[in-house]
């Protein structure tokens, strides 16, 4: 029956879906989104849906100017096309919504079957529909379609509703923030689409924001590096924002959980059934308490926040996720450790950079444990890594200054005797860092310099100072050369020497002036590496120390064949063989070898008078200790050294 009057359809909506998938898929493109088992869903979706919209925008199109445009079996193809597009998008958010839970992957036969079923009724309502001509009528001047859009909005309700069911069924399997996002998505989807179906005879199209969002709002939050859908965790940005926004807000304590498995991979991924162990954990950690929000920091680390809570309150909730966790060791084949550092966030950890960091430098102490641990941080643990957090602080800033003459590095100097001059020859330059009014010495500084990468930013700080010290003593003061210390980092680089000689060239001095000491540990971690960058430096002229001799495992036979001059013996040598007279019979093997083999001995730690005497008697060349000197600043030098002639 035609009628006197039609109203245009107005599709703005289906250009806002185009839109909305469109920067989507550009979001997609340009970033790195978290690609899990359902983010194909989602990118398909997002096709579907843009391919869906163009269809609906020109069947709208030809339905306002059907006398342009319209034909009869064009139309018809459009129309089915749509169907079918439809059909597909429906299926991608239903499968994107019930795969969210891995139970569900395990029984996608089942997933299959039950949505062969409903495309089945879905293509049988449209086969009915476009038989019995009421898919469209025509009118004056336009088409109707509004029950073709009824139609499908319908179908998009039911599917919504049946997603909502498969949620609610599979609840204790899903995370929290996914039965959330359902509850907030699929009623947002199912008024839409039933406000659509009520204003249809405003002729105002907007069905496919019903889509487009569901696919957007996925990506987002689950894709964007924001939510992982399995565990139910955020991940390492996410945990900073939220820290920050409470932090010296509100009181809230961190467990900090560190799993230690025998090979890589979480407890999630090994196979189905330990991964719906693993999952079940996660859903059994919500439950304890909504005050309780889980962050993913790296694969096996996890930071579980516990917002407003008294230290008792906390505690429990950590009781109650240990005891998960042993469960989860009890039944899961393949054995792993777990540590768990628990403690009330310091007001003194007012950013979440500090945050992470202090509980990284606490769980360092436990990486060895062999077995499951669980330490609770104390306001000593806050004092220490203050301590570390100002070094590594100062550390990094020297290391981007690159300035070879950073007055944060001190070099204090330590002479050493030589029993056959009965003089000071040689001096040993140590390092020192000045943080504030603050000097630090190196046992504080330099591992946490190498773990930090800033150790040989320092190691050229030190050669440049050493070789100023030395052009300029050796003006008037006679000597023969003082040693630095070289990281063992530095010795497995394999370009350590080339910024080390770029530096002395720039000093008129003798190149034997200047000397490196070599741990022998460090010499023996990456053998053919540390060779080679001893065999260019002996090149060079620059004698080696092998410092620390005797603290290491390495035979005597393998250090004679290193190109080092002279062999630093260590104090507890010295102190064993003051003791125990099979250790002295060692030493005085091992100083026999080396002086017969033309190498050069040195002890160090001598600090009394019969420590000295043991020492001559010997037959060491050179001495090292308190007993003669300690270390000063390297300008305090020209005290120990004999002044030049003046002819």
């Amino acid at each position: 029956m035609l009628t006197d009057t039609f109203i245009r359809y107005n599709y703005t909506g289906e250009y806002a879906g185009i839109l909305i998938c469109f920067l989507a898929l550009v979001a997609i493109f340009y970033s790195k989104p978290r690609k899990s088992f359902v983010f194909r869903y989602v990118v398909a979706g997002l096709f579907w849906s843009i391919l869906s919209s163009v269809l609906q925008i020109m069947i709208l199109k030809v339905a306002n100017d059907p006398e342009r445009l319209y034909d009869r079996y064009l139309f018809m193809i459009l129309i089915l096309g749509f169907l079918i597009a439809y059909n597909a998008v429906l299926y991608l958010v239903f499968a994107y919504v019930d795969m969210m839970s891995i139970h569900r992957r395990g029984q996608r036969k089942e997933f299959f079957m039950i949505y062969l079923v409903l495309a089945l009724l879905y293509t049988m309502g449209a086969v009915i529909e476009v038989a019995s001509g009421r898919i469209y009528i025509m009118q004056v001047g336009g088409i109707d379609v509004t029950h073709f859009i009824r139609f499908y909005s319908f179908a998009g309700i039911v599917c919504s509703i049946i997603c909502f069911y498969a949620s609610v069924t599979n609840k204790k399997d899903i995370s929290r923030i996914v039965w959330k996002t359902v509850c907030i998505v699929v009623p947002f989807e199912i008024i839409l689409l039933s406000v659509q179906i009520l204003i249809l005879s405003s002729h105002v199209i907007f069905t496919s924001l019903s889509y487009s969002l569901v696919f957007m709002f996925a990506y987002l939050l689950f894709h964007a590096e924001k939510y992982d859908e399995i565990s139910g965790c955020q991940g390492i940005n996410a945990l900073n924002q939220y820290i920050s926004k409470i932090c010296g807000k509100k009181k809230f304590h961190i467990l900090y959980v560190y799993f230690i498995f025998p090979s890589s991979g979480n407890m999630i991924d090994e196979d189905i059934d330990m991964g719906l162990k693993g999952i079940r954990a996660c859903r059994s950690v919500e439950a304890i308490s909504p005050k309780i929000r889980m962050f993913q920091g790296a694969e096996d680390r996890y930071v579980d926040v516990i917002e407003r809570s008294s230290d008792k309150e906390a505690r429990n909730y950590v009781n109650q996720i240990r005891g998960i966790f042993d469960w989860l060791k009890a039944e899961i084949y393949m054995p792993f450790n777990y540590m768990m550092i628990f403690g009330e966030v310091y007001k003194e950890l007012d950013d979440p950079v500090k945050v992470r960091q202090f509980y990284d430098y606490i769980s360092k102490r436990f990486v060895d444990m062999n077995n499951s641990y669980f330490y609770t941080t104390t306001r000593e643990d806050l004092k220490e890594f203050q301590e570390y957090y100002e070094i590594s602080r100062a550390l990094k800033n020297i290391r981007n200054s690159v300035d070879e003459n950073d007055e944060r590095v001190l070099v204090y100097a330590q002479p050493i005797y030589s029993v056959e001059k009965d003089t000071f020859r040689v001096a040993e330059a140590l390092m020192r860092l000045k943080i504030g009014d603050r000097i630090v010495t190196p046992d504080k500084f330099i591992p946490i310099a190498e773990q930090t990468g800033c150790i040989h930013m320092l190691s050229c700080i030190m050669v440049n100072k050493v070789c100023k010290a030395i052009e300029q003593l050796s003006e008037f003061y006679d000597f023969d050369a003082i040693s630095i210390n070289i990281s063992s980092k530095e010795l497995s680089n394999p370009t350590m020497y080339q910024d080390f000689l770029d530096i002395i060239e720039k000093y008129d001095i003798d190149m034997s002036k200047i000397r490196m000491e070599i741990t022998e540990t460090a010499m023996f971690e990456n053998y053919d590496m540390a060779q080679r960058n001893m065999e260019i430096l002996d090149k060079e002229g620059i004698q080696l120390y092998l410092d620390d001799f005797g603290t290491g495992y390495s035979s005597l036979e393998r250090v004679i064949n290193c190109p080092v001059k002279t062999i630093k013996f260590d104090k507890t040598l010295l102190y064993k063989s003051l003791d125990d007279n099979r250790m002295d019979d060692i030493l005085t093997y091992m100083i026999e070898v080396f002086k017969k083999n033309g190498f050069v001995t040195l002890v160090e730690g001598v600090e009394d008078e019969s420590q000295q005497k043991f020492s001559v008697d010997k037959g060491f060349d050179y001495i090292q200790g308190y007993h003669y000197a300690k270390p000063e600043p390297i300008e305090e030098l020209r005290n120990y050294f004999s002044r030049k002639s003046k002819f």
